[in-house]
């Protein structure tokens, strides 16, 4: 796989949990005590999951 191709992959995989994560919500709604459990909890996952396949796309080109 080359290095364009690997970046492509990256990307989709990116989208992929993005949309996997939308309609899990959309399929299972939370209590609103709950929501706002778990948004604590999970706060700074994604800013870090965010920055990691920013680097890891970087890092391709």
């Amino acid at each position: 796989m080359n290095m364009q191709g690997t970046g492509k992959f990256v990307k989709g995989m990116a989208a992929g949990m993005v949309v996997g994560a939308a309609v899990a919500m959309v399929a299972d709604p939370l209590s609103e005590r709950q929501h706002n459990k778990l948004r604590k909890k999970t706060e700074g996952v994604f800013k870090s999951m965010g920055g990691i396949i920013d680097n890891a796309i970087d890092m391709m080109r």
